[in-house]
């Protein structure tokens, strides 16, 4: 008896494209929904349930350059991952690292955030 595994891998193949292109598909969506505060913070609902402009949400140019700059560095890190992440094991072991390595930076900036702000 031989075991047929051509039309496994092949199968296989096709969810991890399916996978990664819905991933990407989200991430467009996830990007593009957070651009979007730019034009919809500036609104909020009162008591009664209605929508108003308060115009002292809306940001300032710094404030929209550095949230500009600081949403294209996250998407770049999120579709940078994700595409490595199905270049095989070796993209998997580095999206790995990767990710453990921001999380003990993240920590680590947390640490030292909350060291500045109690002296």
């Amino acid at each position: 008896m031989r075991a047929e595994f051509e039309g496994s891998t092949k199968r296989s193949l096709k969810k991890e494209k399916t996978l990664q292109f819905t991933l990407n598909v989200i991430g467009i969506f996830m990007f593009m929904g957070i651009l979007i505060r730019w034009w919809t913070v500036p609104f909020a609902v009162s008591n009664n349930l209605g929508i108003y402009y308060n115009p002292d949400f809306q940001m300032k140019l710094s404030e929209c350059k550095e949230f500009l700059e600081f949403t294209l560095c996250a998407a770049s890190v999120y579709f940078l991952l994700v595409n490595i992440y199905f270049l095989g094991k070796r993209g998997k072991k580095l999206v790995y690292i990767i990710l453990v390595l921001l999380a003990v930076f993240n920590l680590y900036m947390m640490l030292t955030l909350l060291s500045v702000a109690t002296h």
